[in-house]
């Protein structure tokens, strides 16, 4: 399912536009319930390195410090750049570079308590340290990428990292507080202890079960979304 839902963005070397555009055509798709606004804000970008954009409305936007970001937003990160965005919860979201991203979901939980976060990851790297507010949302915080959703639980905060290792290997790494999970086609695990993480190469294979990432492996992705 997750394959077929990020089939189109796969094809991304080309025209930039167009694979944007196809994207948020793919999110457009299938509306959900209890949703933040089209086009209503759900955050800012506080840094940048380098060179990336919005896809917003149609147009291509430079992302800039202080730049409002909306939902359905894509957001594409250029090589060697970095991009932290700052949401309405105070959840930090850091981008990599050579990273494709779309909001699809931001919604803290205004109605009823029903809020969640679902984000579409195609390709690249991302860090998620989630915010003193997160509680309001009281529904799930999860990122699509085409191997697998990666799931944050738990009603304290979470650091993690995810990213794609390589073109048809995802990774996923627990860094401090409460759970992450990680499910596809195939199951689901739970990454629960500091310096855990998976690794995944297919869409309907089970995940693996949890491992203590070495020191290296883990300033390995933590590079990835350095800005020094």
């Amino acid at each position: 399912m997750n394959r077929l839902h990020f089939g189109a963005w796969l094809l991304w070397p080309g025209l930039l536009a167009l694979a944007l555009t196809l994207t948020v055509a793919v999110v457009c798709s299938a509306p959900l319930p209890v949703l933040a606004a089209e086009g209503e804000n759900v955050g800012h970008v506080s840094r940048v390195k380098g060179v990336a954009y919005a896809l917003h409305g149609g147009a291509l936007l430079a992302l800039t410090p202080g730049l409002p970001v909306r939902r359905l937003d894509v957001l594409k990160v250029g090589p060697g750049a970095r991009v932290e965005v700052t949401m309405l919860d105070e959840t930090h979201l850091i981008l990599g570079p050579d990273t494709v991203l779309a909001m699809e979901r931001y919604d803290l939980g205004r109605q009823n308590g029903q809020g969640a976060v679902r984000l579409l990851l195609t390709k690249g790297s991302f860090r998620v340290l989630t915010g003193q507010l997160s509680a309001l949302r009281g529904g799930p915080f999860e990122i699509l990428t085409p191997l697998a959703t990666i799931g944050l639980s738990g009603a304290g905060g979470v650091d993690v990292w995810g990213g794609f290792l390589a073109p048809e290997e995802l990774g996923v790494l627990h860094l401090s507080g409460s759970g992450v999970y990680v499910k596809n086609d195939g199951g689901r695990c739970n990454v629960a202890r500091t310096f855990e993480g998976v690794r995944l190469t297919s869409p309907t294979a089970p995940p693996p079960e949890p491992t203590l990432w070495s020191p290296e492996r883990r300033a390995q992705a933590l590079r990835s979304v350095a800005f020094d």
